[in-house]
């Protein structure tokens, strides 16, 4: 068989990944800077649900398509969150880390969707099928500022206790993004990434400047919920 006939054989990968979280958190920002490379200055709340993709390239000549779910903060408890976790192969928790509430609602977050998946894991076995076993991943955002509410330790005590992957970024600068969610399309698809390969990334990401636009004020919303990027902090994500 020819490489040519190798390579049109592989298919387009697909994975539905959900984003869920507080209202006002960054979650919309979090998802345009990595699938538009975007960060909105202006807050606009997410009523419901607003769905994104990205089409990514991976070692091996493996195209990954992205399928985003950017969930409204005012989903949880809802009646539309069961079907808008089923079929899930990954599942964002965010937070923002200079807003101790948003993390701790994050307990609120993962008992509603975990109810959801064992009511989708008891239609399944009743259907003689297997249930997706979506991949977590504890996120943190606006790591650029300063002011932050949430230590590194109980991030990372949260993540463990939950058993979920983790990682702290900034949609603002973008910081650790790119890496979040190449890393977590590799680990969907069971493509190894070399090991410089997130770190190149964040090179890119370091050289890159920000528009004035991008951002308002010192460190705080601004009149439409932008802010201005603090310094990037070093720091790496767990998504295995």
């Amino acid at each position: 068989m020819s490489s040519d006939s190798s390579d049109s054989e592989k298919r387009l990968l697909a994975y539905k990944v959900i984003v869920v979280g507080d209202g006002a958190v960054g979650k919309t920002s979090l998802i345009r800077r990595y699938c538009v490379a975007d960060y909105g200055s202006n807050y606009k709340q997410t009523i419901g649900l607003d769905f994104y993709s990205k089409e990514v390239l991976l070692p091996g000549k493996q195209d990954v398509k992205m399928e985003i779910w950017d969930i409204g903060g005012q989903q949880i408890g809802g009646t539309m969150i069961d079907n808008y976790i089923m079929g899930a192969h990954a599942i964002f928790f965010v937070y923002d880390v200079t807003n101790r509430d948003s993390f701790k609602n994050i307990e609120d977050w993962h008992s509603c969707v975990r109810d959801s998946l064992a009511k989708h894991a008891r239609e399944a076995a009743e259907e003689g099928a297997a249930a997706v076993e979506p991949l977590i991943v504890l996120v943190g955002n606006k790591a650029d500022l300063p002011n932050r509410q949430v230590s590194d330790a109980d991030h990372m005590k949260m993540a463990e206790m939950h058993r979920m992957e983790s990682c702290v970024v900034s949609a603002c600068s973008g910081e650790r993004v790119n890496a979040l969610f190449t890393q977590l399309a590799a680990t969907l698809s069971g493509v190894r990434l070399p090991e410089d390969a997130l770190n190149l990334e964040e090179r890119v990401v370091a050289n890159l400047q920000l528009l004035p636009e991008d951002c308002v004020g010192p460190g705080v919303s601004g009149p439409g919920g932008g802010r201005e990027c603090g310094k990037k902090k070093k720091g790496k994500c767990a998504v295995m």
